[in-house]
């Protein structure tokens, strides 16, 4: 039996390459490029900005 899983493939710190099965579209696992690099529209950078800019709500207890 094969194993049909697709791997990382990049280059290590020891020159051996990364054997990670939890690949991405592009092809590399998270530790090796897969994740996001932040929003990329004038929309999603905007909605970024406003991300803990809301007051949150505080459960105040009565003593």
């Amino acid at each position: 039996m094969g194993n049909d899983a697709a791997l990382c493939g990049a280059k290590k710190a020891n020159g051996e390459p990364c054997r990670s099965k939890a690949v991405y579209r592009n092809g590399r696992c998270k530790f090796h490029g897969g994740l996001s690099t932040g929003p990329k529209t004038a929309e999603g950078k905007a909605k970024s900005a406003l991300n803990g800019l809301c007051p949150k709500q505080r459960h105040v207890t009565a003593r």
